[in-house]
């Protein structure tokens, strides 16, 4: 019996859905009938006033033509000139980069060419230092203002370096010359 009451239910209520559904369409049908009607009037109107805009502008028209053909002449004339100086300035630039590229590629090679050297301070004077290593001849580096020097772990100066101190120096290879970044004493 229920299942009859729900299926009775159901029914009613999609009969009622249905129903307005299609006044809804209906409404719509008839809105969209009316849209036709005034875009096809507004359609009208549109074609009357062109035409006769086209009757009495015939004159200004054709002048109006000849400035514009003018002026795309003067704008094609500007631009490529402007193209011109482009493609000069993008040649300089490509030259520009290639140099910055050569530059790059040898610092990268001078800066890879470094390495650490231990041994024994023997001298250190104003822009250099020699340094005899555990085995082999004593080595002369060079030293500039940004060399740090470090001793017991924290920044010193050249002065806390005596002769005959363990020292550990890395460097850099700069213009073909072994330039030190870093002096640091070393435990005996």
């Amino acid at each position: 019996m229920r299942v009859v009451l729900v299926l009775l239910s159901a029914t009613l209520v999609l009969a009622g859905c249905k129903r307005e559904a299609q006044e809804a369409a209906a409404q719509a049908k008839g809105a969209a009938a009316d849209a036709q009607r005034a875009a096809s009037e507004a359609a009208a109107r549109a074609r009357a006033v062109a035409a006769d805009a086209q009757r009495t502008a015939s004159g200004a028209a054709d002048q109006a033509a000849a400035t514009a053909r003018s002026a795309a002449d003067q704008a094609r004339t500007a631009a490529d000139d402007a193209a011109a100086r482009a493609r000069a300035a993008a040649s300089g630039a490509g030259d520009s980069a290639r140099q910055g590229l050569d530059s790059a590629g040898q610092s990268l090679k001078e800066l890879t060419a470094g390495d650490q050297l231990e041994g024994v301070l023997v001298s250190a004077a104003d822009t250099e230092l020699s340094i005899r290593p555990g085995s082999g001849p004593v080595q002369t580096l060079h030293t500039d203002a940004r060399t740090r020097w470090i001793l017991h772990g924290a920044a010193a100066g050249k002065a806390g370096f005596g002769t005959g101190a363990p020292v550990r120096v890395t460097y850099i290879v700069r213009n073909g010359q072994r330039v030190a970044t870093q002096v640091e004493a070393t435990p005996r």
